[in-house]
């Protein structure tokens, strides 16, 4: 660019320079936010995999909790009932206290095409007058998955925030599966025990 003589071929340059940073940022963010998507997918395959394969040893005795609980929410009642994993005591909500954030800011890229801010439907705007016309409650309760504010904030999954998330759902799955296995241990010597 320095050697261009024509300051307008000079302007072209630039603004070309500009567009294609433009651009790799979008597709950055795009691949960050798919792989946060498919990162929450994974780790609730994994979950409910990992349950699925305790049946010889616990059963599952019909459906856990109910339709208003997310995935998740249904995973840990399910995991209680089935294994005494309990949750809610504090060191075990700590494990899986990334999980909330994380699932919402998958629902918001999935569902609202990854606006943080999205506006809202006619009938909203109506009840909430026109000085809220965007829905704010992700981009408030999620901040670190947002970039930007109002209209224009999107969901941006940075690689330090995917990192940590990969790092909880391995640290969470390999937790888990030693808990499993224990209680798997635990009754084949009861069954081998009572023979």
């Amino acid at each position: 660019m320095a050697k261009a003589t024509d300051s307008r071929y000079q302007e072209h340059l630039v603004d070309s320079r500009v567009d294609a940073l433009a651009t790799n940022r979008e597709q950055e963010i795009f691949l960050h936010n798919m792989a946060l998507v498919a990162l929450a997918t994974r780790l609730t395959h994994a979950l409910r995999n990992m349950a699925k394969s305790a049946d010889t040893f616990a059963p599952r005795k019909g459906s856990y909790g109910n339709g208003s609980m997310s995935e998740f929410e249904r995973l840990w009642v399910e995991y209680g009932e089935r294994f005494g994993i309990d949750f809610t005591t504090p060191e075990n909500a700590k494990r899986i206290a990334f999980i909330e954030n994380m699932r919402k800011a998958r629902n918001q890229i999935v569902h609202e095409g990854g606006e943080a801010n999205p506006f809202k439907y006619m009938n909203e705007v109506v009840k909430a007058g026109d000085e809220e016309l965007l829905e704010t409650k992700f981009s408030e309760a999620c901040s670190e998955y947002v970039s930007g504010t109002g209209a224009s904030a999107v969901v941006c999954v940075t690689p330090e925030k995917l990192n940590e998330n990969i790092q909880e759902s391995l640290r969470l799955i390999e937790w888990l599966a030693g808990k499993l296995r224990r209680i798997q241990l635990a009754s084949a010597s009861k069954t081998s025990g009572t023979q």
